[in-house]
């Protein structure tokens, strides 16, 4: 499968014209991680996009139920075949807001943030395609994330505060 063919696959460069496809495609190159491995770590600064073309890829935030504890890596998501990684490339402050750990070995497109955030600017058709699948993205991965919180670790967290057992 060529880059392009991937890209057209991809939750966020998915319909877009050959044109830009091509414009993608020519800041793109294969990376690839071994389970377990992460990929990037909350907090870190954010310099690079990913798609993910093979595995699986836990999203995890780091929680701190009690202060003064070390916090606890909480998975609030899964990303499978096509699903973008690292939306924080794109954004300010530039900054990483989940950690990934490797389910599976995995396989991606790995593409710069500063680098596809200046063709988005020189090419505003394709920035602003990318500015709304984006939006999309984040909108997407927020809620599943406050309703995995809520359904789960915040009813716990909750209990505890109320002082009702388990």
């Amino acid at each position: 499968m060529t880059m392009i063919d991937t890209l057209k696959s991809s939750e966020l460069f998915g319909g877009l014209s050959t044109s830009h496809l091509e414009k993608v495609a020519a800041l793109c190159r294969s990376g690839s991680y071994r389970q377990n491995e992460m990929i990037f770590k909350e907090g870190d600064e954010a310099t690079e996009i990913y798609v993910l073309t093979d595995g699986r890829v836990a999203l995890e935030m780091e929680v701190r139920p009690v202060t003064n504890r070390p916090p606890i890596p909480t998975a609030v998501g899964v990303c499978t075949k096509g699903e973008t990684l690292g939306w924080s490339a794109l954004v300010e402050p530039y900054v990483y807001t989940l950690s990934t750990r490797c389910m599976t070995n995995c396989t991606v497109l790995v593409v710069k943030g500063d680098m596809l955030r200046k063709l988005m600017d020189n090419d505003v058709g394709l920035g602003y395609e990318l500015v709304n699948r984006l939006a999309k993205v984040i909108s997407r991965r927020l809620t599943e994330t406050r309703l995995r919180l809520i359904s789960g670790l915040g009813l716990i967290m909750l209990g505890r505060e109320l002082g009702v057992s388990e």
